[in-house]
């Protein structure tokens, strides 16, 4: 009876053991469906990442091209820039000779119509100091001189267009043909001297026009700068003047004009009198900008 009391207490108890250890394996560790649903909700998470990372490498790529197509045409048209003239001037005549000097700055801006072909605008003033001699025959045979030096400061405004005739050494250089009208104002001062017959002391002002035709060298440093070197001693173009007078006397006012062909800065018709100088030397050179 005993014995049959005790195999019932020891089955019993190991029941229960057997019991609690099901119990603790079922808290301890995850039921098969929620592994099944652990392993969905990861999957998701990795689909959502990799799905973030791929729109945000098409929203960078969309981002660029937008940026790309941003970019206004008239900052890849527009361009603008500087230019520095240095001249020395001389015009020599039977009975008179000429020579002077000047600067001036213009700056100026442009528009690229084509790769090869720019449409300008250069505008600006300058100074220049020119002194003259002029020589008259005498009674006695000997020759009489009347010296005039004139200081005068100017403005100038001078459209033009320019097409380029070939690139080398990569590109980087091109050599370019320039035609350029200009009209402008100079404001003489007399500075010391009168010449016989004229009275200098009544011209207020001098309006200046022409056309001009003219290499161009320029070189390209980077994307937004290039070095550009006009060679005005070969140009060829007309010029012309017209001289607005006072007269001190009667208060009257009065022009003259005069004019005429450009040959390499020199004038024709010294050239045609055998008296040929090139009236210009110097440099005209400048920076040209990109936005």
């Amino acid at each position: 009876m005993k014995r049959t009391g005790l195999v019932i207490v020891l089955v019993a108890l190991g029941a229960v053991m057997a019991v609690a250890q099901e119990e603790h394996r079922t808290d301890g560790a995850t039921p098969p469906a929620a592994q099944e649903d652990h392993i969905v909700d990861g999957l998701t998470s990795v689909a959502a990442v990799a799905g973030e990372t791929k729109d945000a490498g098409v929203t960078n790529d969309t981002a660029a091209a937008l940026q790309l197509k941003e970019v206004p045409v008239w900052k890849k048209k527009l361009y603008y820039g500087y230019n520095f003239d240095i001249y020395y001037h001389n015009d020599s005549r039977p009975q008179r000779k000429e020579n002077g000097w000047s600067i001036n700055v213009t700056p100026e801006i442009g528009w690229r119509l084509k790769e090869r072909v720019y449409l300008g605008l250069r505008f600006g003033g300058g100074y220049q100091d020119t002194y003259t001699t002029y020589t008259y025959a005498g009674i006695n045979g000997e020759d009489s001189q009347d010296n005039l030096r004139i200081k005068q400061g100017s403005w100038e405004v001078a459209p033009y267009v320019r097409y380029r005739m070939k690139t080398i050494f990569n590109g980087k250089v091109g050599i370019w043909l320039e035609t350029h009208l200009y009209t402008g104002m100079e404001f003489p001062r007399v500075s010391e001297g009168i010449v016989k017959g004229t009275d200098y002391n009544g011209l207020r002002h001098s309006i200046i026009y022409g056309a001009q035709v003219s290499p161009v060298i320029t070189y390209q440093f980077n994307r937004k700068s290039t070095f550009q070197m006009f060679f005005s001693i070969l140009s060829l173009g007309y010029s012309g003047t017209t001289f607005c007078y006072t007269d001190p006397l009667t208060d009257k006012r009065y022009n003259e004009y005069t004019n005429d062909v450009i040959i390499f800065s020199g004038k024709l018709r010294n050239l045609i009198a055998n008296q040929f100088t090139p009236g210009l030397y110097g440099l005209k050179f400048g920076i040209q900008k990109s936005f």
